[in-house]
Parts: C-alpha cells; sequence; structure tokens
C-alpha cells in the first residue's frame, strides 16, 4: 500500500465511520434501541472528536504549502484528488448528519411517539452544533487555502 492509497483510504474510512456514528446515535433512540438521546449524544460526544481530528490532520496536509508556488489553485504532489474528497466529503457528512437529527427529532416528537421519549430541542442544538463542527475543522482550513487573503495572495502571486 503506498502513502497515497492510506491516506485517501484514512479519509474514506473517516468521513463514513462519521457519517455512520451521527445517523446511528440520532436515529437509535428514536427507532426504539435502547438509549434515550441524552445518553446517545452523549455516546457521540465521545466518539466524534477522534474522527474531528484525523479530518483536521488530513485537510491541513492537503492544504499544507499549497500557496508556494504561484498561481497553483490546487496542492502540489498529487494532492488534488484528496483535496476533492475532503471538500465534498465534510459536506455530505453535514447533510446526512442533519438530516438525521432533523427526522429522529420529528419521529421521537410525532404524535405516536411514547410521552416525554422525543429528543428535546436543546439536545438537537447540541447535535447541530456537533455536526457544524464537522463542518468547520476541515472547511476552514480550505477556505483559508483556497481563498486566500489579498496580502497572502501577493505574497504568494496567486490569482483570481
Amino acid at each position: 500500500m503506498t502513502a497515497h492509497v492510506a491516506r485517501k483510504w484514512l479519509i474514506y474510512a473517516t468521513l463514513l465511520t462519521t457519517a455512520v456514528a451521527f445517523v446511528f446515535f440520532l436515529i437509535a433512540p428514536a427507532s426504539g434501541f435502547p438509549l434515550t438521546f441524552d445518553q446517545s449524544v452523549r455516546l457521540l460526544e465521545i466518539v466524534l472528536p477522534v474522527f474531528l481530528g484525523y479530518l483536521g490532520s488530513a485537510t491541513h496536509f492537503v492544504v499544507r504549502g499549497s500557496n508556494t508556488a504561484p498561481n497553483t489553485p490546487v496542492p502540489p504532489r498529487g494532492r488534488s484528488e484528496l483535496l476533492g474528497l475532503l471538500v465534498r466529503g465534510p459536506v455530505v457528512v453535514f447533510l446526512v448528519a442533519t438530516v438525521s437529527a432533523i427526522v429522529a427529532f420529528g419521529i421521537s416528537n410525532s404524535p405516536s411517539a411514547p410521552p416525554g421519549s422525543g429528543m428535546s430541542v436543546d439536545t438537537l442544538a447540541v447535535i447541530l452544533t456537533a455536526v457544524l463542527g464537522l463542518l468547520t475543522v476541515s472547511t476552514n482550513i480550505l477556505v483559508s487555502a483556497l481563498f486566500p487573503s489579498e496580502e497572502k495572495a501577493k505574497v504568494t502571486g496567486g490569482s483570481e
């Protein structure tokens, strides 16, 4: 396995694991799995930071040094494929997790749900904060590299 293949595999695995964790921990309490929403969100708080750290590290690796060559819009040395994955992947996971949270909230607070078993608005807010954290950990690094400030663009020779 080459380093590039290993990096790509880790990024895919991290994105998939993050998406699956969000979907499971958000839908499980609404579908009768023996967890309350508070317990489920607590478990998500334990699992999520590890994968956010991996995505942040991968994103930093991909964009590191990307603005050193004039007029280079994507990272050098074959990193552009990883860049595409890190641009699209967190957005897809964000959408999947947000939809899962909204569906779980709706199901658990429907008239047919057992009284008192629904997800609270506060829990939904915590979940949306976590989902935004996922998006932020990679996207902020990408935004700073892809849209450098005017001063940074002049120094690196970047153009529109």
